[in-house]
């Protein structure tokens, strides 16, 4: 979370490396239009102060009123320090007196705002503002050193707040630290719930009382209370609170615990798109299990082996690859189903792996796809489809391992397989997890999946479920027991749904 400082008159706001001081805001309770300005660190030429305020999610100050002049103009500081400003004279049109424009279109007049002898350039000669020693000058755009005033003014998604200071305040993402919010970048919800400061599933009281305690403050503290950016707690926070009163959309079933994905496990930011563009919270708990689970965005992939490893071909089962389109978003167990998740809904461990100090969190195993129907009737979960399941550890990469490598040594940092085991599994979670956050897809034990098996059709499909009345169900991702040629995301392996081995484990999955 950035810091933001309020004084009486402005809102100032820390801004990283690039600046030369801190922004400030022109607030909309002081008579100003709510927009940001600071003075560039970078010095050059027009043009190439502008394209760095540009590349900033900026522009060059643009004046429109007598009043912006006295709020942005002392940014340039004294005496003979000149900052550009955003109005040029485009190249080969008359001048001085026409054709000037802002560098965000609108017509400029130059006669009211140039100085009496100002400095007149022949026709088509760009020319561009600087403020020196009080007073708009302007001058040619070769020539001078010479710093800018940026003035960020964007409103990309719609809420009538300037985007800047919704970055700075930590209430939008900007991943690539352009000053454009992510989600307006990749055209997805910004706020899913922005009245929800404690990310607990719904606006309530707690939320009400957390601005109220806040209110006239700029709303730093255990949780943001300028939930809108504006620099202070006030109206607009309070009517964010009662218009969005109520559960936001979060399944009944869980408990909220990260509304957004995090940026450090989801690294993608397509991924994170994807996600937010549901609607749904990210990372949840089932209440009546505990278990913890992980949104799945819609999405098409290519399914089955689209390249082998670097010591294993592709195998014939996981052929030909074909497309598949998942049109609605599920939720799927951020681990394997745990020997004390299993014991509690079930009253009973099977595991052969138990008595260890860690038991309670090593996947339960020697469960076959039979009883683990009976774990579905009671809690109310489901085992994901075959689709799902390799959608969910592809995590949008081509290749065997989810990590993105065809390298077999690479394995070990993120499977317990047979050659790093110790013949055994281990507490779920140990090893690295894949881009959408899950953990052991690959490894630890083999994960039952709901459908039955058939061979793959180059055909493509929707939804599929797998042959419902196959003799044979299928199991996915390998285990502690056997090697790279089957710990990968496209392996398929099958077998009895009355088998039980303590290398078969599963994960759930849910609805939202």
């Amino acid at each position: 979370m950035k810091n933001l400082i309020l004084s009486s008159a402005l809102a100032l706001i820390a801004v990283p490396a690039g600046y030369a001081q801190e922004a400030v805001q022109w607030r909309v309770q002081d008579g100003g239009n709510g927009h940001w300005y600071a003075l560039t660190a970078v010095q050059g030429t027009w043009p190439a102060v502008r394209a760095d305020c540009e590349s900033r999610g900026g522009h060059l100050v643009t004046i429109t009123s007598a009043p912006e002049n006295a709020f942005a103009s002392p940014l340039a500081g004294a005496g003979s320090t000149t900052a550009w400003i955003g109005a040029f004279q485009p190249a080969g049109t008359c001048e001085p007196l026409c054709d000037w424009r802002w560098v965000t279109g609108e017509p400029w007049d130059y006669a009211e705002w140039a100085p009496p002898g100002a400095n007149d350039f022949g026709a088509g000669e760009d020319c561009a503002e600087t403020y020196n020693s009080g007073g708009w000058n302007d001058m040619p755009t070769t020539g001078w050193i010479r710093r800018g005033i940026i003035e960020w003014s964007a409103d990309c998604n719609g809420d009538g707040i300037v985007d800047f200071g919704q970055i700075w305040s930590g209430i939008l993402v900007d991943d690539d630290l352009n000053n454009v919010p992510d989600c307006c970048e990749l055209g997805t919800p910004c706020t899913p719930c922005p009245g929800d400061i404690t990310k607990g599933g719904s606006v309530d009281a707690t939320d009400l009382s957390i601005v109220l305690a806040a209110w006239g403050s700029n709303g730093q503290g255990e949780f943001q209370a300028d939930i809108d950016g504006s620099g202070l707690v006030d109206g607009g926070d309070l009517a964010l609170v009662l218009g969005g009163w109520g559960p936001c959309n979060a399944p009944a079933w869980a408990t909220v615990i990260s509304w957004m994905p995090d940026s450090s496990i989801v690294t993608d930011p397509q991924l994170r798109a994807s996600i937010a563009a549901t609607g749904q919270p990210w990372r949840v708990r089932d209440t009546a299990t505990g278990i913890e689970m992980l949104l799945v965005p819609p999405g098409s992939f290519q399914m089955g082996c689209l390249a082998g490893s670097d010591a294993y071909a592709c195998t014939n089962g996981e052929l030909p690859v074909h497309q598949v389109t998942l049109t609605q978003a599920f939720y799927l167990g951020r681990f394997e189903v745990t020997q004390a998740q299993w014991q509690t809904s079930m009253g009973s461990n099977p595991s052969f792996f138990q008595g260890h100090s860690d038991s309670n969190i090593r996947p339960v195993e020697q469960v076959n796809w039979d009883s683990i129907q009976n774990f579905v009737s009671a809690t109310g979960l489901r085992l994901p489809t075959e689709a799902e399941w390799e959608f969910a550890c592809r995590a949008g990469t081509p290749t065997p391992f989810y990590n993105g490598s065809t390298d077999d040594s690479s394995v070990s940092s993120i499977a317990w397989y047979g050659l790093n085991s110790n013949s055994q599994t281990h507490a779920v979670g140990g090893k690295a997890a894949n881009g959408l956050g899950f953990h052991d897809m690959l490894g630890n034990v083999w994960e039952w999946v709901n459908d039955g098996y058939s061979e793959y059709t180059a055909s493509a499909q929707t939804n599929p479920a797998g042959q419902r009345d196959a003799e044979y169900r299928v199991v996915r991702g390998g285990s502690w027991l056997i090697g790279t040629n089957e710990v990968r995301s496209s392996y398929r392996l099958y077998n009895l749904p009355g088998s039980t081995y303590s290398s078969f484990g599963f994960r759930i999955a849910r609805n939202p």
